[in-house]
Protein backbone atom coordinates (compact mmCIF):
# COMPACT_ATOMS: atom_id res chain seq x y z
CA UNK A 1 0.00 0.00 0.00
CA UNK A 2 3.05 2.57 0.29
CA UNK A 3 2.47 3.00 -4.02
CA UNK A 4 -1.10 4.30 -2.64
CA UNK A 5 0.22 6.16 0.02
CA UNK A 6 2.56 7.99 -2.08
CA UNK A 7 0.25 8.73 -4.72
CA UNK A 8 -2.24 10.65 -1.63
CA UNK A 9 0.56 12.46 -0.93
CA UNK A 10 1.80 13.69 -4.31
CA UNK A 11 -2.00 14.48 -4.67
CA UNK A 12 -1.97 16.64 -1.64
CA UNK A 13 1.33 18.37 -2.81
CA UNK A 14 -0.64 18.97 -5.87
CA UNK A 15 -3.54 20.76 -3.77
CA UNK A 16 -1.15 23.29 -2.11
CA UNK A 17 -0.40 24.28 -5.64
CA UNK A 18 -3.56 24.77 -7.18
CA UNK A 19 -4.61 25.86 -3.98
CA UNK A 20 -7.50 23.11 -3.46
CA UNK A 21 -8.90 22.25 -0.32
CA UNK A 22 -10.39 18.72 -1.35
CA UNK A 23 -9.99 16.73 -4.46
CA UNK A 24 -12.78 14.70 -6.01
CA UNK A 25 -11.96 11.47 -7.75
CA UNK A 26 -15.48 10.18 -8.88
CA UNK A 27 -13.86 7.34 -11.04
CA UNK A 28 -16.41 7.36 -14.70
CA UNK A 29 -14.72 8.30 -18.01
CA UNK A 30 -16.10 11.04 -19.61
CA UNK A 31 -18.88 9.30 -20.72
CA UNK A 32 -20.50 8.60 -17.57
CA UNK A 33 -19.66 4.31 -18.18
CA UNK A 34 -20.06 1.81 -15.61
CA UNK A 35 -17.30 -0.06 -17.07
CA UNK A 36 -14.59 2.08 -18.44
CA UNK A 37 -11.26 1.99 -20.40
CA UNK A 38 -8.46 1.30 -18.26
CA UNK A 39 -7.24 5.12 -19.04
CA UNK A 40 -10.15 6.27 -16.97
CA UNK A 41 -9.57 3.89 -14.00
CA UNK A 42 -8.92 6.80 -11.64
CA UNK A 43 -10.44 5.63 -8.69
CA UNK A 44 -8.44 2.69 -8.31
CA UNK A 45 -5.18 4.48 -9.60
CA UNK A 46 -5.67 7.12 -6.70
CA UNK A 47 -7.10 4.23 -3.97
CA UNK A 48 -6.49 0.98 -5.13
CA UNK A 49 -9.85 0.12 -5.13
CA UNK A 50 -10.99 -1.88 -8.04
CA UNK A 51 -15.19 -2.32 -8.01
CA UNK A 52 -16.78 -0.84 -10.28
CA UNK A 53 -18.71 2.20 -7.90
CA UNK A 54 -17.36 4.65 -5.55
CA UNK A 55 -16.23 8.14 -5.19
CA UNK A 56 -12.48 9.00 -3.36
CA UNK A 57 -12.21 12.46 -1.43
CA UNK A 58 -9.31 13.51 -0.21
CA UNK A 59 -8.40 16.34 1.85
CA UNK A 60 -4.96 17.83 3.91
CA UNK A 61 -5.96 16.08 6.76
CA UNK A 62 -8.44 12.87 5.68
CA UNK A 63 -8.72 10.31 2.56
CA UNK A 64 -12.01 8.67 2.11
CA UNK A 65 -13.91 6.13 0.11
CA UNK A 66 -17.21 6.07 -0.67
CA UNK A 67 -18.89 3.27 -1.73
CA UNK A 68 -22.10 0.51 -0.97
CA UNK A 69 -23.23 -2.17 0.36
CA UNK A 70 -22.05 -4.53 -2.56
CA UNK A 71 -18.31 -3.65 -1.79
CA UNK A 72 -18.27 -3.17 1.48
CA UNK A 73 -16.23 -6.37 2.24
CA UNK A 74 -14.06 -5.80 -0.75
CA UNK A 75 -13.31 -2.41 -0.33
CA UNK A 76 -11.87 -3.05 3.59
CA UNK A 77 -10.15 -5.33 2.37
CA UNK A 78 -8.24 -3.37 -0.48
CA UNK A 79 -7.77 -0.31 1.33
CA UNK A 80 -6.44 -1.70 4.36
CA UNK A 81 -2.93 0.24 4.83
CA UNK A 82 -3.57 2.47 2.54
CA UNK A 83 -4.53 5.50 5.06
CA UNK A 84 -7.91 5.94 2.78
CA UNK A 85 -10.98 5.73 4.97
CA UNK A 86 -13.95 3.96 4.20
CA UNK A 87 -17.35 5.35 4.21
CA UNK A 88 -20.09 3.14 3.73
CA UNK A 89 -23.23 3.87 1.67
CA UNK A 90 -26.23 1.96 1.45
CA UNK A 91 -26.80 2.52 -1.97
CA UNK A 92 -25.14 3.62 -5.13
CA UNK A 93 -26.91 6.56 -5.63
CA UNK A 94 -26.62 8.13 -2.29
CA UNK A 95 -24.38 10.86 -1.91
CA UNK A 96 -23.20 10.79 1.62
CA UNK A 97 -19.76 12.00 0.24
CA UNK A 98 -20.95 15.62 -0.70
CA UNK A 99 -22.54 16.08 2.36
CA UNK A 100 -19.63 15.59 3.86
CA UNK A 101 -17.46 17.67 1.83
CA UNK A 102 -19.81 20.24 2.78
CA UNK A 103 -19.63 19.80 6.42
CA UNK A 104 -15.73 20.06 6.05
CA UNK A 105 -14.54 22.31 3.12
CA UNK A 106 -13.37 25.80 5.15
CA UNK A 107 -15.49 28.91 4.75
CA UNK A 108 -14.84 30.15 1.02
CA UNK A 109 -12.54 26.99 0.12
CA UNK A 110 -12.03 25.36 -3.20
CA UNK A 111 -13.12 21.96 -4.10
CA UNK A 112 -11.47 20.34 -6.90
CA UNK A 113 -13.02 18.18 -9.81
CA UNK A 114 -12.07 16.73 -12.94
CA UNK A 115 -14.91 17.93 -14.86
CA UNK A 116 -14.32 15.61 -17.80
CA UNK A 117 -15.44 13.01 -15.72
CA UNK A 118 -18.12 14.20 -13.40
CA UNK A 119 -21.59 14.96 -14.98
CA UNK A 120 -23.22 18.05 -14.98
CA UNK A 121 -25.68 17.21 -12.39
CA UNK A 122 -23.38 15.92 -9.61
CA UNK A 123 -21.09 18.86 -10.65
CA UNK A 124 -24.00 21.53 -9.66
CA UNK A 125 -25.23 19.08 -6.80
CA UNK A 126 -22.06 19.65 -5.28
CA UNK A 127 -21.70 23.55 -5.96
CA UNK A 128 -25.18 24.20 -4.27
CA UNK A 129 -23.94 21.61 -1.18
CA UNK A 130 -20.76 24.50 -0.76
CA UNK A 131 -22.38 27.24 -1.76
CA UNK A 132 -23.24 28.69 1.63
CA UNK A 133 -19.95 28.18 2.82
CA UNK A 134 -18.50 30.61 0.22
CA UNK A 135 -16.59 27.31 -1.06
CA UNK A 136 -16.85 26.97 -4.96
CA UNK A 137 -15.87 24.02 -7.05
CA UNK A 138 -13.08 24.54 -10.05
CA UNK A 139 -12.56 22.24 -12.55
CA UNK A 140 -9.03 21.08 -13.86
CA UNK A 141 -9.34 18.38 -16.15
CA UNK A 142 -7.33 15.26 -16.05
CA UNK A 143 -5.74 16.65 -12.89
CA UNK A 144 -4.46 12.95 -11.95
CA UNK A 145 -2.86 12.97 -15.16
CA UNK A 146 0.07 14.93 -13.44
CA UNK A 147 0.75 11.70 -11.45
CA UNK A 148 0.22 9.40 -14.10
CA UNK A 149 3.56 9.23 -15.81
CA UNK A 150 2.69 5.63 -17.66
CA UNK A 151 -1.26 6.49 -17.61
CA UNK A 152 -3.02 4.41 -20.84
CA UNK A 153 -3.72 5.40 -24.11
CA UNK A 154 -7.38 6.03 -25.64
CA UNK A 155 -8.31 2.35 -26.72
CA UNK A 156 -7.94 1.67 -30.35
CA UNK A 157 -10.60 -1.50 -31.01
CA UNK A 158 -11.84 -1.80 -34.41
CA UNK A 159 -15.25 -0.32 -35.24
CA UNK A 160 -17.75 -2.37 -36.79
CA UNK A 161 -21.31 -2.85 -37.90
CA UNK A 162 -24.12 -4.43 -36.07
CA UNK A 163 -26.42 -6.26 -38.22
CA UNK A 164 -30.00 -4.76 -38.56
CA UNK A 165 -30.79 -8.81 -39.46
CA UNK A 166 -29.78 -8.82 -35.23
CA UNK A 167 -30.94 -5.16 -34.38
CA UNK A 168 -34.06 -5.21 -36.22
CA UNK A 169 -34.10 -1.48 -36.94
CA UNK A 170 -31.86 0.18 -39.17
CA UNK A 171 -29.45 3.08 -37.82
CA UNK A 172 -31.37 5.44 -40.65
CA UNK A 173 -35.08 4.18 -39.06
CA UNK A 174 -33.84 4.94 -35.31
CA UNK A 175 -32.85 8.06 -36.43
CA UNK A 176 -35.68 9.19 -37.83
CA UNK A 177 -37.24 8.23 -34.88
CA UNK A 178 -35.11 10.22 -31.95
CA UNK A 179 -35.51 13.13 -34.58
CA UNK A 180 -39.54 13.14 -34.51
CA UNK A 181 -38.79 12.66 -30.50
CA UNK A 182 -37.15 15.96 -30.63
CA UNK A 183 -38.97 17.59 -32.98
CA UNK A 184 -42.14 17.29 -30.29
CA UNK A 185 -39.73 18.74 -27.36
CA UNK A 186 -39.11 21.73 -29.93
CA UNK A 187 -35.51 20.97 -30.41
CA UNK A 188 -33.56 20.66 -33.59
CA UNK A 189 -30.35 18.87 -31.88
CA UNK A 190 -29.11 16.73 -29.20
CA UNK A 191 -25.83 15.85 -27.99
CA UNK A 192 -25.14 11.97 -27.08
CA UNK A 193 -22.57 11.01 -24.94
CA UNK A 194 -23.39 7.71 -23.09
CA UNK A 195 -21.67 4.99 -25.46
CA UNK A 196 -24.08 2.05 -25.05
CA UNK A 197 -27.20 4.96 -26.03
CA UNK A 198 -24.72 6.11 -28.97
CA UNK A 199 -23.79 2.46 -30.09
CA UNK A 200 -27.55 1.31 -30.05
CA UNK A 201 -28.71 4.53 -32.50
CA UNK A 202 -26.00 4.17 -35.06
CA UNK A 203 -25.76 0.10 -34.78
CA UNK A 204 -21.77 0.55 -34.33
CA UNK A 205 -19.58 -1.85 -32.06
CA UNK A 206 -15.91 -2.04 -31.34
CA UNK A 207 -13.74 -3.12 -28.74
CA UNK A 208 -12.97 -0.26 -26.43
CA UNK A 209 -14.12 -1.32 -23.68
CA UNK A 210 -13.39 -4.38 -21.91
CA UNK A 211 -16.70 -6.41 -22.05
CA UNK A 212 -18.94 -3.67 -23.42
CA UNK A 213 -18.33 -3.18 -27.17
CA UNK A 214 -18.63 0.34 -27.20
CA UNK A 215 -17.02 2.86 -29.24
CA UNK A 216 -15.08 5.55 -27.33
CA UNK A 217 -17.35 8.43 -28.80
CA UNK A 218 -19.35 11.76 -28.43
CA UNK A 219 -22.49 12.36 -30.86
CA UNK A 220 -24.60 15.55 -32.13
CA UNK A 221 -27.61 14.62 -33.76
CA UNK A 222 -29.02 17.80 -36.07
CA UNK A 223 -32.12 17.61 -38.51
CA UNK A 224 -29.87 16.49 -41.64
CA UNK A 225 -27.13 14.91 -40.21
CA UNK A 226 -24.97 13.15 -37.47
CA UNK A 227 -21.77 14.73 -35.96
CA UNK A 228 -19.99 11.18 -34.26
CA UNK A 229 -16.41 12.21 -32.49
CA UNK A 230 -14.29 9.23 -32.43
CA UNK A 231 -10.99 8.18 -33.19
CA UNK A 232 -11.05 8.19 -37.49
CA UNK A 233 -7.90 5.24 -37.72
CA UNK A 234 -10.40 2.71 -36.16
CA UNK A 235 -13.42 2.91 -38.98
CA UNK A 236 -12.29 0.69 -42.05
CA UNK A 237 -13.31 2.05 -45.09
CA UNK A 238 -16.53 -0.03 -45.26
CA UNK A 239 -17.86 1.28 -41.90
CA UNK A 240 -17.35 4.89 -43.28
CA UNK A 241 -19.19 4.09 -46.76
CA UNK A 242 -22.27 2.96 -44.29
CA UNK A 243 -22.42 5.45 -42.20
CA UNK A 244 -22.12 8.10 -44.73
CA UNK A 245 -25.03 6.54 -46.34
CA UNK A 246 -26.71 7.63 -43.23
CA UNK A 247 -25.55 11.16 -43.36
CA UNK A 248 -22.79 10.19 -40.19
CA UNK A 249 -19.52 12.34 -40.64
CA UNK A 250 -16.42 11.13 -38.65
CA UNK A 251 -14.63 13.68 -36.76
CA UNK A 252 -11.54 12.92 -34.56
CA UNK A 253 -12.69 12.32 -30.80
CA UNK A 254 -10.80 15.33 -29.13
CA UNK A 255 -12.35 17.86 -31.49
CA UNK A 256 -15.89 17.51 -29.88
CA UNK A 257 -15.27 20.93 -27.50
CA UNK A 258 -13.98 22.60 -30.56
CA UNK A 259 -16.67 21.99 -32.89
CA UNK A 260 -19.39 22.81 -30.35
CA UNK A 261 -17.79 26.17 -30.24
CA UNK A 262 -17.87 26.80 -33.54
CA UNK A 263 -21.62 26.03 -34.26
CA UNK A 264 -23.96 28.74 -34.99
CA UNK A 265 -26.56 27.88 -32.86
CA UNK A 266 -30.12 27.92 -34.77
CA UNK A 267 -32.08 25.99 -32.77
CA UNK A 268 -32.48 23.99 -29.70
CA UNK A 269 -30.41 21.54 -28.48
CA UNK A 270 -31.48 18.52 -26.05
CA UNK A 271 -29.03 17.04 -23.22
CA UNK A 272 -28.99 14.05 -20.47
CA UNK A 273 -27.78 16.55 -17.39
CA UNK A 274 -27.47 13.57 -15.44
CA UNK A 275 -24.74 11.64 -17.70
CA UNK A 276 -23.31 14.03 -20.30
CA UNK A 277 -19.80 15.42 -18.30
CA UNK A 278 -19.66 18.68 -16.80
CA UNK A 279 -17.01 20.34 -19.14
CA UNK A 280 -18.64 19.33 -21.99
CA UNK A 281 -21.88 20.40 -21.25
CA UNK A 282 -20.11 23.94 -19.87
CA UNK A 283 -19.00 23.95 -23.62
CA UNK A 284 -22.63 23.33 -25.26
CA UNK A 285 -24.57 26.08 -23.03
CA UNK A 286 -21.75 28.48 -24.27
CA UNK A 287 -22.85 28.23 -27.70
CA UNK A 288 -26.55 27.48 -27.49
CA UNK A 289 -27.20 29.46 -24.22
CA UNK A 290 -28.72 28.02 -21.19
CA UNK A 291 -32.30 29.37 -22.61
CA UNK A 292 -32.08 27.01 -25.70
CA UNK A 293 -30.41 24.18 -24.22
CA UNK A 294 -32.96 21.66 -23.10
CA UNK A 295 -32.25 18.86 -20.04
CA UNK A 296 -34.29 15.98 -19.84
CA UNK A 297 -33.36 12.06 -19.75
CA UNK A 298 -32.30 10.81 -22.65
CA UNK A 299 -35.31 9.12 -25.10
CA UNK A 300 -32.50 6.50 -26.30
CA UNK A 301 -32.32 4.92 -22.82
CA UNK A 302 -35.90 4.14 -23.10
CA UNK A 303 -36.43 3.16 -26.40
CA UNK A 304 -33.35 0.45 -26.04
CA UNK A 305 -34.59 -0.86 -22.58
CA UNK A 306 -37.70 -2.44 -25.00
CA UNK A 307 -36.59 -4.98 -26.65
CA UNK A 308 -38.16 -5.57 -30.22
CA UNK A 309 -39.47 -9.15 -31.89
CA UNK A 310 -35.42 -9.34 -33.38
CA UNK A 311 -33.87 -8.70 -30.79
CA UNK A 312 -36.55 -11.12 -28.22
CA UNK A 313 -35.73 -13.74 -30.79
CA UNK A 314 -31.82 -13.00 -30.20
CA UNK A 315 -31.81 -13.05 -26.80
CA UNK A 316 -33.77 -16.51 -26.91
CA UNK A 317 -31.06 -18.28 -28.85
CA UNK A 318 -28.46 -16.63 -26.82
CA UNK A 319 -29.66 -18.54 -24.09
CA UNK A 320 -30.25 -21.87 -25.51
CA UNK A 321 -26.52 -21.15 -26.30
CA UNK A 322 -25.66 -20.65 -22.78
CA UNK A 323 -27.90 -23.05 -21.49
CA UNK A 324 -25.64 -25.50 -23.58
CA UNK A 325 -22.42 -24.36 -22.31
CA UNK A 326 -23.67 -23.67 -18.74
CA UNK A 327 -24.66 -27.89 -18.66
CA UNK A 328 -21.02 -28.87 -20.12
CA UNK A 329 -19.41 -26.67 -17.63
CA UNK A 330 -21.51 -27.80 -13.93
CA UNK A 331 -21.17 -31.77 -15.75
CA UNK A 332 -17.17 -30.69 -15.75
CA UNK A 333 -17.03 -29.54 -12.23
CA UNK A 334 -18.66 -32.59 -10.82
CA UNK A 335 -17.03 -35.07 -12.73
CA UNK A 336 -13.59 -33.00 -11.37
CA UNK A 337 -14.93 -32.94 -8.20
CA UNK A 338 -15.76 -36.57 -7.86
CA UNK A 339 -12.32 -37.63 -9.23
CA UNK A 340 -10.53 -35.67 -6.51
CA UNK A 341 -9.00 -33.12 -9.05
CA UNK A 342 -7.56 -29.67 -7.84
CA UNK A 343 -9.57 -27.23 -9.24
CA UNK A 344 -9.39 -23.32 -8.56
CA UNK A 345 -11.91 -20.65 -8.85
CA UNK A 346 -9.73 -19.44 -11.73
CA UNK A 347 -9.42 -22.92 -13.20
CA UNK A 348 -13.40 -23.19 -13.20
CA UNK A 349 -13.43 -19.45 -14.63
CA UNK A 350 -11.37 -20.19 -17.30
CA UNK A 351 -12.68 -23.89 -18.16
CA UNK A 352 -15.87 -22.02 -18.64
CA UNK A 353 -14.83 -19.37 -20.97
CA UNK A 354 -13.67 -22.08 -23.11
CA UNK A 355 -16.50 -23.73 -23.32
CA UNK A 356 -18.18 -20.08 -24.48
CA UNK A 357 -15.72 -19.44 -27.01
CA UNK A 358 -16.03 -22.46 -28.48
CA UNK A 359 -20.22 -21.81 -29.26
CA UNK A 360 -21.10 -20.47 -32.69
CA UNK A 361 -21.57 -16.56 -33.03
CA UNK A 362 -19.62 -15.96 -29.31
CA UNK A 363 -18.03 -12.75 -29.49
CA UNK A 364 -17.00 -12.36 -25.47
CA UNK A 365 -17.88 -12.20 -22.47
CA UNK A 366 -20.45 -9.81 -21.00
CA UNK A 367 -18.27 -9.09 -17.88
CA UNK A 368 -15.61 -10.42 -15.72
CA UNK A 369 -16.79 -13.91 -14.69
CA UNK A 370 -17.07 -14.37 -10.99
CA UNK A 371 -15.94 -17.23 -9.89
CA UNK A 372 -16.33 -17.90 -5.69
CA UNK A 373 -16.03 -20.50 -3.57
CA UNK A 374 -17.39 -20.56 -0.14
CA UNK A 375 -16.72 -17.39 2.11
CA UNK A 376 -15.84 -15.80 -1.07
CA UNK A 377 -19.09 -15.71 -2.50
CA UNK A 378 -19.87 -13.63 0.52
CA UNK A 379 -18.77 -10.46 -1.47
CA UNK A 380 -21.42 -9.91 -4.32
CA UNK A 381 -18.70 -8.39 -6.85
CA UNK A 382 -15.79 -11.01 -5.59
CA UNK A 383 -13.13 -10.55 -8.27
CA UNK A 384 -11.14 -13.77 -8.58
CA UNK A 385 -7.31 -12.94 -8.62
CA UNK A 386 -5.22 -15.68 -10.00
CA UNK A 387 -2.44 -17.15 -7.56
CA UNK A 388 -4.82 -15.61 -4.88
CA UNK A 389 -8.64 -17.67 -5.42
CA UNK A 390 -9.64 -20.40 -3.05
CA UNK A 391 -9.14 -24.32 -4.09
CA UNK A 392 -12.80 -25.76 -4.24
CA UNK A 393 -13.36 -28.16 -2.31
CA UNK A 394 -15.64 -31.04 -1.99
CA UNK A 395 -18.43 -29.53 0.20
CA UNK A 396 -20.22 -26.35 0.19
CA UNK A 397 -21.06 -23.82 -2.10
CA UNK A 398 -20.32 -22.79 -4.64
CA UNK A 399 -21.11 -19.48 -6.66
CA UNK A 400 -20.40 -18.54 -10.75
CA UNK A 401 -21.94 -15.34 -12.01
CA UNK A 402 -21.03 -14.99 -15.83
CA UNK A 403 -22.42 -13.64 -19.47
CA UNK A 404 -21.53 -13.58 -22.89
CA UNK A 405 -22.36 -11.41 -25.60
CA UNK A 406 -23.16 -13.87 -29.13
CA UNK A 407 -24.09 -12.02 -32.02
CA UNK A 408 -27.44 -11.62 -31.47
CA UNK A 409 -27.61 -11.52 -27.48
CA UNK A 410 -26.28 -11.09 -24.16
CA UNK A 411 -26.39 -13.19 -21.33
CA UNK A 412 -26.31 -13.09 -17.76
CA UNK A 413 -27.02 -15.87 -15.18
CA UNK A 414 -25.73 -17.25 -11.47
CA UNK A 415 -25.75 -20.29 -10.01
CA UNK A 416 -24.89 -21.27 -6.85
CA UNK A 417 -24.48 -25.26 -6.71
CA UNK A 418 -23.50 -27.72 -3.83
CA UNK A 419 -19.87 -29.29 -4.53
CA UNK A 420 -20.72 -32.03 -1.22
CA UNK A 421 -22.46 -31.99 2.13
CA UNK A 422 -23.71 -29.11 3.12
CA UNK A 423 -24.72 -27.55 6.34
CA UNK A 424 -28.26 -27.11 7.23
CA UNK A 425 -28.05 -23.46 7.48
CA UNK A 426 -26.26 -23.08 4.05
CA UNK A 427 -29.43 -25.43 2.76
CA UNK A 428 -31.75 -23.20 4.50
CA UNK A 429 -30.65 -20.00 2.66
CA UNK A 430 -29.89 -21.76 -0.15
CA UNK A 431 -33.72 -22.46 -0.30
CA UNK A 432 -34.84 -18.94 0.62
CA UNK A 433 -33.03 -17.84 -1.91
CA UNK A 434 -34.75 -20.07 -4.32
CA UNK A 435 -38.19 -19.44 -3.20
CA UNK A 436 -37.43 -15.60 -3.71
CA UNK A 437 -35.99 -16.02 -7.10
CA UNK A 438 -39.15 -17.98 -8.33
CA UNK A 439 -41.79 -15.68 -6.14
CA UNK A 440 -40.36 -13.05 -8.66
CA UNK A 441 -40.51 -15.21 -11.67
CA UNK A 442 -44.47 -16.31 -10.82
CA UNK A 443 -45.49 -12.59 -10.40
CA UNK A 444 -48.34 -10.58 -11.85
CA UNK A 445 -48.68 -7.11 -11.41
CA UNK A 446 -50.85 -4.26 -13.02
CA UNK A 447 -49.58 -2.68 -16.34
CA UNK A 448 -47.87 1.01 -14.99
CA UNK A 449 -46.18 -0.71 -11.78
CA UNK A 450 -42.33 -0.41 -11.53
CA UNK A 451 -39.51 -2.08 -10.69
CA UNK A 452 -39.41 -0.77 -6.77
CA UNK A 453 -43.09 -2.11 -6.15
CA UNK A 454 -42.22 -5.73 -7.23
CA UNK A 455 -39.13 -5.84 -5.12
CA UNK A 456 -40.70 -6.76 -2.26
CA UNK A 457 -42.06 -9.48 -3.80
CA UNK A 458 -38.79 -10.97 -4.62
CA UNK A 459 -37.53 -10.31 -0.59
CA UNK A 460 -40.93 -11.67 1.11
CA UNK A 461 -39.03 -15.16 1.43
CA UNK A 462 -35.93 -13.59 2.64
CA UNK A 463 -37.57 -10.85 4.99
CA UNK A 464 -39.98 -13.25 6.95
CA UNK A 465 -36.79 -15.83 7.76
CA UNK A 466 -34.97 -12.02 8.71
CA UNK A 467 -33.16 -12.15 5.79
CA UNK A 468 -32.02 -9.35 3.14
CA UNK A 469 -29.17 -8.19 0.64
CA UNK A 470 -27.68 -5.25 -0.37
CA UNK A 471 -28.23 -4.82 -4.20
CA UNK A 472 -30.80 -4.44 -6.06
CA UNK A 473 -32.94 -7.65 -7.53
CA UNK A 474 -32.85 -6.65 -10.86
CA UNK A 475 -31.33 -4.61 -14.09
CA UNK A 476 -31.61 -4.47 -17.59
CA UNK A 477 -29.32 -5.94 -20.18
CA UNK A 478 -28.32 -4.40 -23.69
CA UNK A 479 -28.24 -6.55 -26.87
CA UNK A 480 -24.60 -6.87 -27.86
CA UNK A 481 -24.47 -3.56 -25.48
CA UNK A 482 -23.76 -3.16 -21.55
CA UNK A 483 -24.96 -6.14 -19.32
CA UNK A 484 -26.08 -3.53 -17.49
CA UNK A 485 -28.37 -1.00 -18.70
CA UNK A 486 -31.65 1.29 -17.71
CA UNK A 487 -33.78 2.90 -17.00
CA UNK A 488 -35.92 0.23 -15.36
CA UNK A 489 -34.45 -1.48 -12.11
CA UNK A 490 -36.20 -3.97 -9.64
CA UNK A 491 -34.92 -2.52 -6.30
CA UNK A 492 -36.08 -1.01 -3.10
CA UNK A 493 -34.97 2.76 -4.68
CA UNK A 494 -37.50 4.55 -5.55
CA UNK A 495 -37.74 5.20 -9.14
CA UNK A 496 -41.23 5.81 -11.50
CA UNK A 497 -40.37 3.90 -14.39
CA UNK A 498 -42.62 1.42 -15.11
CA UNK A 499 -42.04 -2.02 -16.56
CA UNK A 500 -42.58 -2.27 -19.97
CA UNK A 501 -43.57 -5.39 -21.99
CA UNK A 502 -40.05 -6.24 -23.72
CA UNK A 503 -38.29 -5.27 -21.29
CA UNK A 504 -35.50 -8.08 -19.99
CA UNK A 505 -34.53 -7.77 -16.64
CA UNK A 506 -32.62 -9.92 -14.58
CA UNK A 507 -34.11 -11.79 -10.82
CA UNK A 508 -31.35 -12.36 -8.74
CA UNK A 509 -31.81 -12.37 -5.34
CA UNK A 510 -29.15 -13.24 -2.85
CA UNK A 511 -27.82 -14.04 0.95
CA UNK A 512 -24.62 -13.33 2.20
CA UNK A 513 -22.85 -14.33 5.10
CA UNK A 514 -19.71 -12.73 5.98
CA UNK A 515 -16.53 -15.26 6.28
CA UNK A 516 -18.97 -17.99 5.56
CA UNK A 517 -21.26 -18.03 2.43
CA UNK A 518 -22.70 -16.15 -0.35
CA UNK A 519 -25.58 -17.46 -2.38
CA UNK A 520 -27.20 -16.10 -5.74
CA UNK A 521 -29.60 -17.93 -8.13
CA UNK A 522 -29.87 -15.49 -11.42
CA UNK A 523 -32.36 -15.97 -14.26
CA UNK A 524 -33.14 -13.65 -16.94
CA UNK A 525 -36.86 -12.36 -17.09
CA UNK A 526 -38.98 -10.70 -20.10
CA UNK A 527 -41.85 -8.77 -19.58
CA UNK A 528 -45.13 -9.96 -21.25
CA UNK A 529 -48.54 -8.74 -21.68
CA UNK A 530 -50.69 -11.26 -19.12
CA UNK A 531 -54.24 -10.04 -20.09
CA UNK A 532 -56.82 -7.72 -19.89
CA UNK A 533 -59.93 -7.42 -17.17
CA UNK A 534 -62.49 -5.46 -15.82
CA UNK A 535 -59.22 -4.48 -13.44
CA UNK A 536 -56.92 -3.08 -16.24
CA UNK A 537 -53.85 -4.50 -18.18
CA UNK A 538 -51.69 -6.88 -16.42
CA UNK A 539 -48.05 -7.91 -16.75
CA UNK A 540 -45.93 -10.98 -15.71
CA UNK A 541 -42.97 -12.01 -16.37
CA UNK A 542 -41.23 -14.75 -19.23
CA UNK A 543 -38.04 -16.77 -17.92
CA UNK A 544 -35.81 -16.78 -20.80
CA UNK A 545 -32.64 -18.56 -19.15
CA UNK A 546 -32.46 -21.89 -20.31
CA UNK A 547 -29.93 -23.06 -17.36
CA UNK A 548 -30.52 -26.27 -14.91
CA UNK A 549 -31.75 -24.38 -11.49
CA UNK A 550 -29.99 -27.20 -8.80
CA UNK A 551 -32.26 -29.02 -6.64
CA UNK A 552 -30.08 -30.96 -4.53
CA UNK A 553 -29.18 -28.52 -1.83
CA UNK A 554 -33.44 -27.72 -1.30
CA UNK A 555 -35.04 -28.09 1.90
CA UNK A 556 -38.64 -28.82 -0.08
CA UNK A 557 -40.66 -28.76 2.96
CA UNK A 558 -39.97 -25.24 2.87
CA UNK A 559 -41.45 -23.85 0.01
CA UNK A 560 -44.95 -23.36 -1.52
CA UNK A 561 -46.41 -26.10 -3.51
CA UNK A 562 -46.71 -23.15 -6.44
CA UNK A 563 -42.79 -22.66 -6.27
CA UNK A 564 -42.11 -26.01 -6.36
CA UNK A 565 -44.36 -26.76 -9.46
CA UNK A 566 -42.82 -23.80 -11.32
CA UNK A 567 -39.55 -25.30 -10.58
CA UNK A 568 -40.69 -28.31 -11.78
CA UNK A 569 -41.87 -26.71 -14.96
CA UNK A 570 -38.93 -24.79 -15.64
CA UNK A 571 -36.31 -27.37 -15.00
CA UNK A 572 -38.57 -29.95 -17.77
CA UNK A 573 -38.29 -27.20 -20.16
CA UNK A 574 -34.70 -26.74 -19.97
CA UNK A 575 -34.00 -30.58 -20.60
CA UNK A 576 -36.60 -30.42 -23.13
CA UNK A 577 -34.59 -27.30 -24.76
CA UNK A 578 -31.66 -28.39 -24.55
CA UNK A 579 -31.53 -32.31 -25.15
CA UNK A 580 -31.40 -32.20 -28.67
CA UNK A 581 -28.13 -30.45 -28.88
CA UNK A 582 -26.42 -33.06 -26.02
CA UNK A 583 -24.11 -35.71 -26.19
CA UNK A 584 -26.40 -38.96 -25.24
CA UNK A 585 -23.83 -39.06 -21.88
CA UNK A 586 -24.86 -35.21 -21.64
CA UNK A 587 -28.54 -35.69 -21.76
CA UNK A 588 -28.28 -38.48 -19.34
CA UNK A 589 -26.61 -36.28 -16.90
CA UNK A 590 -29.11 -33.33 -17.26
CA UNK A 591 -31.93 -35.75 -16.94
CA UNK A 592 -30.88 -36.39 -13.25
CA UNK A 593 -30.48 -32.69 -12.42
CA UNK A 594 -33.43 -31.60 -13.70
CA UNK A 595 -35.83 -34.51 -12.20
CA UNK A 596 -38.95 -32.82 -10.70
CA UNK A 597 -39.17 -32.43 -6.97
CA UNK A 598 -41.95 -34.25 -5.35
CA UNK A 599 -44.90 -31.64 -4.36
CA UNK A 600 -44.57 -32.31 -0.31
Amino acid sequence: MDVIKKRIAELRRKMTEWGWDAAVTVGEDPHNSEYTPKRWCQREFISGFTGSAGVVVVTAGHAGLWTDSRYWIQAARELEGSGIELHKMVSVEDKDWIKWIAQNVPAGGKVGIDGLCMSMNEAIQLGSAIEAKGAKVVSRPDYLEELWPDRPLLPQGAVWLHDDKYAGRSRTEKLSWLRGELETRGCRYMFLNCLDQIAWLLNIRSGDVEYCPFVISFALVGPDSVELFAEISKFGNDVLAELKKACINVHPYGEVGQYIGSLKADGRIMIDSGSLNYETGKAIAGTFGQENTVSGESPVELAKSVKNDVEIEGFRKAYIQDGIVQTRFFKWLEEKMAAGDKVTESDAADKLHELRAAMPDFLDESFETISAYGKNAALPHYTTVRGQDAVLEPHGLYLNDSGAHYKYGTTDITRTVPLGPLTELEREDYTLDMMAMIDLAMAIFPEGTPGCRIDAIARRPLWQSKRNFGHGTGHGVGNVLSVHEGPQTIRQNLKDQPMLPGMITSDEPGIYREGYHGIRHENMILCVPAGENGFGRWLAFETLTKTYLDTSALIVPMMEKKQIEWLNTFNADVFDTLRQELTDDEVAWLAVKTAAVRVQ
